[in-house]
């Protein structure tokens, strides 16, 4: 069984408990992703965001021998529970925005099964709700402690720099946060 996982941030250098069978891949499907949902520790981070612009993701083969056993462990990687991780094929997530695309990236490349993180943008402490605008991110962003900016600032820079949102742009116009690197 070939099983496959969609990453676009953290997930990607920082895989975790997620047995990955090879190295992180380009050409997974463009998604809609922003910086739209707030972490514990006050990163905003890049989840599947309705009516944005999508973007290049990437993606791995997995080593795992089941589909629910992949499932959990992406679930606890991301600290979430199984309604939270999108399934292909299989029921649709709670917030299954590019659940479609992901579909037809899928049967494209031959996988048997994909999953991929699907939490919801959280902003102001509203789930569901994200930054109305990259200013507000922005201004988000610089009220932060400098502990929690500096974690911030990681994470926007180690994101893969194919992951080019508005709000990125805005991060490296106004912040001077500049991608690392290119997967």
């Amino acid at each position: 069984m070939r099983i496959a996982c969609i990453g676009w941030g953290s997930l990607v250098w920082k895989p975790g408990v997620l047995r990955c069978s090879g190295q992180w891949q380009l050409g997974g499907p463009a998604l809609p992703l922003e910086f739209a949902r707030t972490s514990r520790d006050g990163r905003l981070t890049l989840v599947l965001t309705p009516d944005v612009p999508p973007v290049p993701t990437l993606w791995a083969e997995l080593d795992y021998a089941t589909v629910d056993s992949a499932r959990a462990a992406l679930a606890g990687r991301e600290s979430c529970d199984l309604q939270a991780i999108g399934l292909w094929p299989g029921p649709a997530p709670r917030h299954s925005v590019g659940a479609g695309e992901i579909a037809e990236w899928a049967q494209a490349k031959g996988f048997d099964t994909v999953v991929w993180t699907a939490l919801r943008p959280k902003f102001a402490g509203v789930n569901g709700k994200a930054p109305e605008s990259a200013d507000m991110a922005v201004a988000y962003l610089k009220g932060l402690s400098s502990e929690a900016g500096a974690a911030a600032r990681e994470y926007v820079e180690r994101a893969p720099a194919q992951v080019c949102t508005p709000f990125r742009t805005a991060f490296e116009e106004q912040l001077g946060w500049k991608a690392l690197a290119n997967l």
